[in-house]
């Protein structure tokens, strides 16, 4: 057993939109991320995918409507359903999700 420190994992990120998993717990991975631009549309069949954001702002971009995430904030985005997530300025949040994804490259761009 280790401990993270969630904080510490988020400044040591270097690429934007690549996801550091920290640790499982009951098929679920907790993974951390930091943004900065737009990933490309795409949707997970298999799971639903829930982000909470630590610093910065983000808005998950929905074909029904685009929410915005503020420091603090946490959404779900169900299965199945496409988003986009963009952040202006750069944007650090933890993504959890099942221990298996449908599109493990998410919507990160080329």
């Amino acid at each position: 057993m280790q401990k993270s420190n969630i904080v510490q994992e988020l400044d040591a990120l270097t690429e934007y939109w690549s996801q550091k998993v920290l640790t499982e717990a009951n098929c679920q991975q907790f993974k951390v991320a930091k943004g900065i631009g737009a990933t490309n549309w795409h949707k997970h069949d298999d799971q639903d995918e829930l982000f909470i954001i630590f610093s910065g702002e983000m808005t998950i971009g929905l074909r029904s409507g685009d929410v915005t995430l503020k420091e603090g904030d946490m959404f779900t985005v169900p299965k199945g359903v496409e988003h986009r997530p963009v952040a202006e300025k750069e944007a650090k949040f933890l993504v959890v999700g099942l221990n298996i994804t449908s599109n493990k490259e998410g919507g990160k761009p080329n």
